[in-house]
């Protein structure tokens, strides 16, 4: 696969004496208090032999001003620290599937600029790599609020270690809530390489990387760990309509592109209804509640917010559901009636709004007359 590379504004990629086992790819954009503390949560780690192991290259997606300060003072200050910045703002997916061609180790972990890593937690990585030697690595996690004063919650799931033998399987037993949240992932960088992420750029979904890991690595062994020293900030985006964008993605967008990807490699075509819809997994039991389910909950949230599907969604959902439990295709016709007529409501309420407002300025203009 040809490299995926961009014109830079400046670079620094320190020289290594030996390829890493791990690179530490954190993905920046106008987070400066942010990342200061994600980056140090590594440096801070890497001593006893992890400094000959471990590289962070942070990757700034043209933040500029006071970010690019600070990402030069971190690189002066950290000898294990590189960085690389976009000369134009080139989105944050391309900054996402670019992140393995700017690692040099055998193992890219992406890592938001908004998050951080507790002591002990590189150290545990680099060792379970070592000694499983995984095509994908996704890890437990723990939540704070946005500054990190208060613990939300210890623990993600409670599930135990576990190994699959694909990708597939590791997605029906932990959950898309899991795999979407970018910094718990790992994944074999020349595994990475091999993807043509020309589709993943151009899709509308906001968690294309949960797709394109089952593209890279549908048939390598992967792990869960249920290590969680990686703290996630809850509702720290700097997207505007986080929330609502969301449902519909997990409604609409992602499944759309999952199916594609699932036939792609030949993923098993009832994927949907085995991957658990637990937020929090706490079994590895065949689900009750699955993504399906998950779906059709965020079709209704997604409505909530004026979010609606579209035909072409309709299409490619009764698509998938055609492979699931005899009842879904009649689930989903409730709900996509229901949301028809919802939308119908809104147009009928806006065409209302509008002739209300006609009506009133030309009472305006009619009682100016007689002023």
């Amino acid at each position: 696969m040809a490299k995926l590379e961009c014109a830079l504004a400046e670079a620094e990629l320190k020289p290594c004496e030996a390829p890493p086992l791990l690179s530490v790819v954190i993905l920046s954009f106008k987070r400066v208090g942010e990342l200061k503390l994600a980056v140090e949560s590594f440096t801070s780690q890497l001593t006893d032999g992890l400094q000959d192991k471990v590289e962070i290259i942070i990757s700034d997606n043209c933040s500029g001003g006071a970010t690019l300060e600070l990402i030069r003072a971190l690189a002066k200050e950290h000898p294990s620290v590189s960085y690389v910045a976009h000369q134009r703002d080139e989105g944050g997916y391309f900054n996402m599937f670019a992140a393995p061609w700017r690692a040099r180790g055998r193992y890219t972990w992406l890592f938001g600029s908004d998050d951080v890593l507790l002591d002990g937690g590189l150290r545990g990585v680099v060792a379970l790599l070592e000694a499983e030697k995984p095509a994908f690595l996704t890890l437990n996690k723990r939540a704070a609020n946005a500054d990190l004063t208060s613990l939300v919650w210890e623990q993600a799931n409670t599930i135990p270690d576990a190994r699959f033998e694909g990708y597939a399987d590791l997605f029906a037993a932990v959950g898309v809530n899991q795999l979407a949240f970018l910094s718990c992932q790992i994944e074999n960088t020349e595994r990475a390489r091999k993807l043509d992420p020309s589709s993943y750029l151009r899709t509308d979904t906001r968690h294309p990387h949960v797709a394109a890991f089952l593209e890279k690595h549908h048939n390598g062994l992967c792990l869960y760990s249920s290590a969680n020293q990686v703290v996630h900030r809850l509702n720290n985006s700097l997207i505007v309509d986080y929330h609502p964008g969301n449902f519909f993605d997990f409604a609409a967008a992602l499944p759309a592109l999952l199916w594609d990807v699932m036939h792609r490699v030949g993923a098993p075509k009832d994927l949907f209804e085995r991957i658990t819809g637990d937020k929090r997994v706490a079994t590895y039991d065949p689900p009750r509640i699955t993504f399906v389910d998950t779906m059709f909950e965020n079709m209704l949230r997604a409505a909530c917010f004026s979010r609606f599907m579209g035909d072409s969604h309709r299409y490619v959902i009764e698509q998938i559901l055609d492979h699931c439990r005899p009842h879904r295709r009649e689930q989903f016709a409730q709900l996509w009636e229901l949301t028809q007529r919802v939308q119908e409501m809104e147009r009928q309420s806006k065409d209302a709004q509008s002739r209300f407002e006609e009506l009133r300025d030309q009472v305006m203009k009619t009682s100016s007359l007689f002023a």
